[in-house]
């Protein structure tokens, strides 16, 4: 369009009809704790703001980036150059006969848990406890205990690079190992649909009591400012799943520390902000783990965390 940068807001609010904020502090969004500044950020409370919000900075040619609760994301230092879209739409939905649940893709995970437990429908409980949207769980297939978010997905509705909504089923995501299609298609998910079992209430809450119990073990304090698991558990070629944090202990890795940034004592595929700590910091610290795991193991760790450079642009 050709368009210069100053003239988005009025853009946007042409657009949207909602006013979009400016020069936002992105470390209040992130688990880390880190971040710049944002040259644009709204937050999208229904669906239709969502969709619009998501057209109007294509149509600008604006660089754009959608968040839910900032779980497995890593801000730049620098912020972002562009609009980042929070996911705020919320709202959940049930049909019993079918054992189906609906949900926004901007509602908290632990919400359609909660709901799962309440209608004694089974399939989700060895996520309990995992922090974030529905949307950024469908977008990387999240998952504990050997159970996905995939395994119990039917449907979903999403806006595709067109801004048209599309219905898929749940083999479009060909999900994987913490893989879903959106990492390379770059579609947003507005809705989803899971398929469920009819289960005790009790066996379902004690279920998820063990789970939380686990993760209460093996996890930082609530508070702690971190973004889950850094590295994936990497499966190596004749098929073996290797537990990153056993490869990462065998490093040294609770010894080292960059600036702010630290492993957890408690386990070792958990990169902490101490205190202070940058986004530099971190990506550091990340590089020297996956450069003692390569010496020491021959083995390649990946990240699960996303790193969002300020300079973003979606293929």
């Amino acid at each position: 369009m050709g368009m210069k940068k100053e003239s988005f807001p009025a853009f946007f609010l042409d657009s949207v009809g909602q006013p979009l904020r400016q020069s936002v502090s992105l470390c209040d969004y992130s688990r880390f704790r880190i971040g710049g500044e944002a040259d644009f950020f709204f937050e999208a409370s229904t669906s239709a703001e969502l969709a619009a919000s998501v057209r109007s900075a294509r149509e600008f040619k604006l660089s754009h980036y959608v968040i839910g609760e900032g779980c497995n994301l890593l801000f730049d230092d620098q912020g972002f150059r562009g609009l980042i879209i929070r996911n705020r739409t919320r709202g959940l939905g049930l049909d019993r006969e079918k054992g189906e649940v609906e949900a926004w893709s901007g509602t908290p995970l632990e919400d359609v848990i909660q709901l799962c437990l309440e209608e004694g429908l089974s399939g989700l409980e060895a996520l309990a406890g995992i922090p974030g949207t529905i949307g950024g769980a469908v977008f990387s297939n999240a998952g504990a205990f050997g159970r996905c978010i995939g395994d119990c997905l039917k449907e979903a509705l999403l806006l595709d690079e067109k801004g048209r909504k599309i219905k898929v089923r749940k083999e479009y995501f060909a999900f994987d190992y913490r893989y879903s299609s959106l990492r390379t298609q770059h579609r947003l998910v507005l809705k989803t649909v899971f398929a469920l079992k009819s289960g005790d209430k009790k066996e379902i809450k004690g279920k998820i009591a063990e789970i939380l119990e686990k993760r209460n073990k093996r996890h930082p304090p609530g508070k702690t400012a971190y973004a889950g698991s850094y590295f994936k558990n990497p499966v190596l070629p004749d098929g073996e799943k290797v537990v990153a944090a056993v490869l990462l202990d065998k490093v040294g890795a609770k010894e080292i520390k960059v600036g702010g940034a630290a492993v957890y004592q408690g386990h070792a595929n958990f990169i902490l902000n101490k205190g202070g700590a940058t986004a530099e910091d971190v990506l550091s610290l990340a590089q020297e783990l996956k450069r003692r795991v390569r010496e020491k193991h021959n083995i390649e760790l990946e990240e699960e965390v996303i790193f969002l450079p300020a300079e973003f642009s979606m293929p």
